[in-house]
């Protein structure tokens, strides 16, 4: 388990060039271009509580089955929309395939989900805390992250249906221990669970602008020193405003657009 600190800001289709080349002077390094598949997935059924099959996880799943164990008892307590990520750069890149091009047709329309070869995790985010009045532009929660290339077909044997799929392009930079992350969002037509990947270039974004995320991680072990480590990390988040100050808008927004609780009973 760990917390997540972010800041967003919205940067239009005609300024996406100049700030993936402010973000890369002055972060001093080369972008990081990714192409990521997000489904959401919710319960069929939210009277059923946790996740059926955790025996069966704790023995099959490890390293991760204590981070499998502790999304269980997150859901015992509360039903939640979880999502997973699945990184098809590669596939979503290529050149769309021509009829003379059979294999690689073959090829480019292999499920996103199969082999481990695709890096694949499963994410669950909490309800933000309330907004510190001083800092009301840093948005701060928990989140677990399970690294696993089944991570779709576990949430189906534990009841869980896909109810989105989204294709996230963005561009990635680091400093000082914070992420900075320019993206943009699209819909392909299918809601199949492991649906063939589709070429990027034949894909219209959802709107006409990026969104920048500037991200810092802090662990929530050891207890003891994590006040102070949220301290830091939040004195990093306002360093890099302060710095870009008067290029990007980094603006409040309701903790509730984060909510990923399910509130009310849905049937099947």
């Amino acid at each position: 388990m760990s917390y997540e600190l972010f800041m967003s800001a919205v940067v239009g289709d005609a300024d996406a060039a100049k700030a993936r080349a402010l973000l890369g002077g002055f972060t001093e390094m080369r972008e990081r271009h990714r192409v990521t598949r997000i489904q959401h997935y919710e319960p069929h059924d939210i009277a059923i509580k946790g996740l059926p099959v955790i025996k069966q996880l704790q023995k099959e799943r490890r390293p991760a089955a204590l981070q499998w164990q502790e999304l269980h008892q997150i859901l015992v307590k509360q039903p939640f929309i979880l999502h997973t990520r699945t990184d098809i750069t590669d596939k979503a890149q290529k050149p769309p395939p021509t009829n003379s091009a059979a294999g690689g047709e073959a090829a480019s329309n292999a499920p996103a989900g199969s082999g481990s070869a695709q890096p694949s995790a499963l994410w669950w985010t909490d309800l933000p805390d309330p907004q510190n009045q001083q800092l009301s532009f840093i948005t701060q929660r928990r989140v677990l992250e399970i690294a696993d290339p089944d991570a779709q077909s576990i949430l189906a044997a534990n009841k869980f249906r896909p109810t989105s799929n989204i294709i996230e392009e963005s561009y990635s930079w680091w400093l000082d221990g914070v992420e900075y992350t320019l993206n943009r969002m699209f819909q392909p037509a299918s809601l199949d669970p492991a649906p063939s990947v589709p070429h990027l270039a034949s894909l219209e974004p959802f709107a006409p602008f990026w969104v920048l995320l500037v991200r810092a991680k802090v662990d929530s072990l050891p207890a003891a020193t994590m006040p102070a480590r949220m301290k830091q990390g939040q004195a990093h988040l306002v360093q890099a405003r302060d710095r870009l100050l008067g290029v990007f808008d980094f603006r409040a927004f309701d903790r509730r657009c984060h909510d990923t609780r399910i509130q009310e009973a849905r049937t099947a």
